[in-house]
Parts: C-alpha cells; sequence; structure tokens
C-alpha cells in the first residue's frame, strides 16, 4: 500500500466515529462455505432482468444451465437506500450509505466481504481478495467505516496472488507500513485527549498492525507458484478478457489462497477494447430508452455475465460449487433513474435449497425481504450463529427448506 493511502485510510476514522457503537468483538468462526460476490458498478440494463422476473433474458438464456443452482431476488433492494445519486453504488454490500451512518448509530458501515473475514479464522494465505477488474467507487469498506484498497487488474492480481515472492521485499513493506502506523500512534499520544475521534483513531491503527503481523505469519508459508498464462496486454481490453480475472480467483479457492473475494467491475475504462461498444459506460447508463444505447449496455452486460458463467462452470468442474456461494449483486437498480429499488440480485451454489425465484414483496410492494435479509442468509450459510447484518437479524427462509 502506498503511504499515502495509508495515512488516508487510517485517518478517516478520525472523522468518522463508529467503533465506540460497535459490538464487542464475538468469538470467530471457521468458515463453511467460499463466498465470491460480483458486482458491475452502473448496474444491468433492467429490462433484462427484471422483464420476466426468472424468465427474464439474461437468467433465460446465460444462466439457463443453472436453472436448478440459482436463485433470483424478485424487487429485491433495502430500506433507506433512495436518493438521486450515485451512493447506493458504493453501498452495494454494506446496506447502507456512506452519508448515512450517523444517523444509524447502533450500525457499523461494513461490506458484506469485510464481515465475514472480520468473523472468521484465518485459513488462507489472504483473508480476503478484493480485486477491480477496472478501477470503480470503492466496495469493500471494514469496521471503521474506511474504504480498503484493491488489487486492480489481472497482472496486479496475478503478483499478489502466484508471482514469486521477494521475501525481503515484502518484509521491508511491512515494516516500512508498521513504522508509518506506529508514527501515527506516536503523534496521537502526544495530543491526546480521549475524544471518541482519538479512540477510534487508536483502535484503526491496531486493527492495521494485527492485519501486518498476520501477514507476516504467512510469509513463513510457500507461497505456490503459477506460471502466468495470460498476456500482460490483456487489460487493454479488460472487459473482453474478464475470463483471466476470474480463471485467478478461481485457482486461489482451489489452492487455499483465500476463501472470500469481492471483483469489482469498476467504470473506468470498462468498454476499452470491447467490439461494438462506442460509447462510455455512464453515458450509455443514462439511456433514456434509445436502442443504440440499450444494444450496447447488453453487450457489456452479457460480457460480465458469461465471465462469471464461465466461473462457475470451472467451479462445478473442479468440485467447488456446493462449497463456493457466489452472489451477483448492484447496488445501483436503474443507472437511468439512479434507483436502489429492484435491484438484480442473483445467488449461486454454495448449498442453499434454491428456488427458481423469491418475491421480496408483498401484494402492496412493501418489502418482504431486503439485501440485508439475503446477507445474513449468506452469513448463516457460512456458519456464523450471529447473523445480523446492518438492518437485519433474519435470514430469507426459503433458502434453508426444500
Amino acid at each position: 500500500m502506498h503511504r499515502r493511502d495509508l495515512l488516508k485510510y487510517s485517518a478517516l476514522s478520525a472523522i468518522c466515529p463508529t467503533l465506540l457503537n460497535a459490538k464487542s468483538n464475538e468469538a470467530r468462526i471457521k468458515l463453511k462455505k467460499n463466498v465470491v460476490l460480483v458486482e458491475l458498478d452502473l448496474g444491468l440494463f433492467e429490462d433484462n432482468y427484471r422483464n420476466g422476473g426468472a424468465k427474464s433474458k439474461y437468467i433465460s438464456t446465460i444462466f439457463k444451465d443453472f436453472k436448478d443452482d440459482m436463485t433470483y431476488f424478485e424487487g429485491i433492494s433495502e430500506p433507506g437506500m433512495g436518493g438521486g445519486g450515485h451512493e447506493h453504488q458504493a453501498a452495494t454490500f454494506t446496506g447502507m450509505k456512506y452519508e448515512d451512518r450517523h444517523i444509524y448509530p447502533g450500525r457499523t458501515m461494513t461490506s458484506l466481504d469485510q464481515h465475514l473475514a472480520e468473523g472468521s479464522i484465518q485459513t488462507t494465505r489472504h483473508k480476503l481478495l478484493y480485486h477491480q477488474v477496472t478501477r470503480g467507487d470503492h466496495m469493500s469498506w471494514n469496521k471503521f467505516s474506511q474504504p480498503m484498497p484493491a488489487s486492480l487488474g489481472s497482472n496486479q492480481l496475478y503478483r499478489q496472488l502466484f508471482e514469486k515472492a521477494d521475501l525481503q521485499a515484502a518484509k521491508a513493506s511491512i515494516k516500512r507500513e508498521r513504522d508509518i502506523l506506529s508514527s501515527l500512534a506516536r503523534n496521537s499520544r502526544r495530543r491526546w485527549k480521549g475524544t471518541p475521534q482519538e479512540l477510534d483513531l487508536k483502535a484503526s491503527i491496531e486493527y492495521k498492525l494485527d492485519i501486518l503481523t498476520e501477514q507476516e505469519k504467512w510469509l513463513k508459508v510457500k507461497q505456490p507458484y503459477m506460471k502466468k498464462a495470460f498476456n500482460q496486454d490483456n487489460e487493454k481490453a479488460p472487459l473482453k478478457n474478464c475470463a483471466t480475472n476470474f480463471r485467478l480467483i478461481y485457482e486461489a479457492l482451489e489452492k487455499d489462497q483465500s476463501k472470500i473475494a469481492l471483483i469489482q467491475f469498476g467504470g473506468n475504462r470498462i468498454t476499452h477494447g470491447l467490439q461494438g461498444v462506442n460509447s462510455g459506460h455512464h453515458s450509455l447508463s443514462h439511456h433514456g430508452y434509445t436502442s443504440e444505447r440499450t444494444s450496447e449496455l447488453e453487450i457489456i452486460d452479457t460480457t460480465v455475465l458469461r465471465g462469471l458463467k464461465k466461473f462457475m462452470v470451472d467451479l462445478k468442474d473442479g468440485g467447488l460449487f456446493d462449497d463456493t456461494i457466489v452472489l451477483f449483486h448492484c447496488g445501483m437498480a436503474d443507472a437511468n433513474t439512479h434507483s436502489n429499488k429492484s435491484a438484480p440480485a442473483f445467488l449461486f451454489g454454495g448449498g442453499f435449497k434454491h428456488k427458481t425465484s423469491i418475491q421480496c414483496l408483498d401484494n402492496n410492494k412493501k418489502i418482504v425481504y431486503s439485501t440485508s435479509n439475503l446477507f445474513s442468509s449468506i452469513l448463516k450459510q457460512s456458519g456464523f450463529s450471529n447473523v445480523s447484518f446492518n438492518s437485519s437479524k433474519t435470514v430469507i427462509p426459503q433458502l434453508f427448506r426444500a
């Protein structure tokens, strides 16, 4: 991590006092499942996953071979995630907008991947993998409501996972980060007044020091080497070559390098090298239902979803599908109107009692199941006894009964 990023993420806790309201640490569990979260920043073209529900265009064509192994959540959204901007995009896996975190003092803005990692025993080299195929909004948020850094692009992900490690360089990097944090802690003690912000900053520094200690331990375990099987220029056409990114995540699961991954398709450069797409993703998302724009959106969507499908085929072929929970979800349900209502949420594998679809609204369009209920369900299936997540304390029962 760069020095400026380390200081920025640590200092953020000084302006967002959340830890004092957080629950005390509970005993960590051993994860029963791998969990892979996949997100597309500006969401899918809404007509192609809403119209017809589980029989919609994307599900009935791209995922037809997984119809018995997936659940579509019709009408799902999160209470309080309205608004006319992009705020709920970064809140895809938190169920709470960053701007609203002070409204709910009893909750923390923690993303599902970080919640899983924080509550489980680390049994792999990487506690979690946060990977951006292309750069986008921050999507992974720790328990201090701090955005976490991501590996960007297939080359960086490969280096993180499988390139021959330079142990001396890795140790030097850890020492450098520890020195920065220790300096920050000393400066804080000199001016100490015991304010909530100072207490949060102290806890945040200790949290990051613990992470460095864990990283140092894993340096003693030999890292698997895998020959690079793709061209480094793949990143010039990131979406066209996204199967490479998915394959690296598969190899990480298969070789026990991590049990948790968040794969993000950000909006930056996502359309580069993609045949048939001539405009940027953001401008296309404000399509106004013009056929030229929606047809280009379909190319983006189908490329992402076919990459996801290939990943799940690999999981099946490798015998990992039932042991891996895969969730595709976007906080941006309709970029045309900046809405979170009826967001795309497709759940695959993981040993759930899958249903073709689950209705998340009643006849009066009131929320029956929220995205936080879905996240609670993933926590339960992963082995957590405490399934509380943001606004939710209950699971979606249909996922656990035949």
